[in-house]
């Protein structure tokens, strides 16, 4: 069965930060990520142990990429908000986990 996507992805490894991207004013929780791919529609991540994200959880990413045509210091930002809509455990539950993110708004260039 072949997969259907509405847009193309881009494999890379690239790292990025998470954090609750609610607006619910709680406390702030996030960590650090490995990208491993993104398109248009959304991205796929890899964390670490523990993992305190939920199916559903709406997060606010920022991804450091090599970018040096936008930044004289050859690193620009991504910015993205966007739902979970999977987990995947990998190697076992003591392993890093895999995310699946759906994005709730366009990708934008960001400065911090």
């Amino acid at each position: 069965m072949s997969e259907r996507r509405r847009h193309n992805r881009l494999v890379l490894t690239l790292p990025l930060r998470y954090h609750d991207g609610s607006g619910d004013g709680g406390e702030e929780q996030g960590g650090l990520g490995i990208l491993k791919n993104i398109s248009l529609g959304g991205l796929y991540f890899e964390c670490p142990p523990p993992v305190n994200i939920k199916q559903g959880q709406i997060l606010q990413f920022t991804i450091a990429a090599s970018l040096p045509s936008l930044d004289f210091l050859g690193t620009s930002n991504l910015a993205a908000r966007g739902e979970v809509l999977r987990l995947d455990h990998l190697l076992g539950a003591d392993r890093a986990c895999g995310v699946a993110v759906r994005f709730l708004e366009e990708l934008s260039f960001s400065n911090s």
